[in-house]
């Protein structure tokens, strides 16, 4: 299906960042080793601008990495009016940024709106004061509530990211905080695993074996239930890992829940948990014992995340019910099916 809507990355790592947190690389998670000046914004956003196809509807420019809200003012003007002359003759949508919680204030609220900023990501990692701490985020959970107040006081979209796997974290806080996010209804979600990165605090606790990361089995089951609360709230989670790193950069991750299709596989276990309850349910209330087959028919908009990565759930289901023969098809109505016999 082809994209109606784009986002213009502009990465600035650690611009504006008061410190490093111990899980923060972002030298190497954005690739980015410099600093980008109004100039690189604007050959950027042109670049992306002579390539767009006739499908998108709608573009946005994103500031990502460092804290964009406790940048000099100035700088932050410089890279505000380059994207804004784009957004002032039509040929951007949207402009969005990332900080952290307590860097918000009306003072500087005030500032993005008069380059119309629409979308404001806080990196608000966890709601566990406990895990902060230990994260040396550098703020507590009080910064969050209040930095939420202030922006939804101000009409901006707001997106959340959250980490799960931080030190001291548990899947009960990480729960938590999932909870408490919908509560403040945002826009959207991001849900970033915790990984240990080369050059980073949290990889020499990890190296004096003060720290253990999720392994990605455990990720997945977590961010599974995470994904599940924010779809019954309806809050769109838009990204779930971060993004697949090259051959070049894949030694940066020392250890860690990483997938190049992180999202897919929370989403893929989704679809197998779907297909293996049905299942259970047509075998309870078949009294017939003697089943020798099951046909699943797959909806085919969603085929590849029923079928799973390499086939891994049709290959689980075949193993949990190792003593009925399973195969499956490809349904055009779009409907999960399945037949036994």
């Amino acid at each position: 299906m082809p994209k109606t809507q784009i986002t213009i990355p502009i990465f600035i790592p650690h611009l504006g960042c008061p410190h490093r947190c111990i899980f923060c690389n972002q030298w190497e998670t954005s690739s980015t080793r410099t600093i980008p000046d109004r100039n690189h914004v604007i050959n950027k956003i042109n670049l992306f601008l002579s390539k767009i196809k006739q499908s998108v509807e709608r573009i946005e420019v994103a500031f990502f990495g460092g804290s964009f809200t406790a940048i000099d003012y100035e700088e932050q003007k410089k890279l505000l009016e380059a994207a804004f002359a784009f957004k002032k003759r039509g040929n951007l949508h949207d402009i969005r940024i990332s900080t952290r919680p307590d860097c918000i204030d009306k003072e500087c609220l005030q500032f993005l709106k008069r380059y119309e900023v629409n979308t404001i990501e806080l990196g608000v990692q966890s709601f566990s004061n406990k895990v902060l701490t230990a994260s040396g985020r550098g703020h507590t959970s009080v910064d969050v509530f209040n930095a939420i107040k202030l922006i939804k006081q101000f009409k901006f979209n707001f997106v959340i990211q959250l980490m799960p796997g931080l030190p001291d974290d548990t899947e009960e806080e990480s729960i938590r905080s999932a909870e408490i996010s919908s509560m403040f209804n945002p826009s959207a979600i991001r849900i970033y695993p915790a990984l240990v990165l080369n050059k980073t605090r949290l990889a020499e606790i990890y190296h004096s074996n003060e720290y253990k990361p999720l392994s990605l089995e455990t990720a997945v089951e977590l961010c599974k239930k995470m994904f599940l609360l924010f779809q019954k709230n309806g809050i769109p989670v838009i990204r779930m890992g971060l993004h697949p790193f090259s051959q070049e950069e894949i030694h940066n991750i020392i250890d860690g829940p990483y997938h190049p299709s992180f999202g897919f596989l929370v989403k893929s276990r989704l679809k197998r948990d779907i297909m293996e309850n049905k299942i259970n349910e047509i075998l309870s209330n078949t009294f017939n014992s003697s089943i020798n087959s099951i046909e699943i028919a797959i909806p085919f908009r969603e085929k590849e995340e029923f079928i799973g990565n390499k086939k891994e759930n049709i290959s689980y289901l075949k193993r949990l019910y190792n003593n009925i023969e399973i195969d499956y098809n490809i349904n055009k109505e779009d409907d999960l099916e399945i037949k036994v016999s």
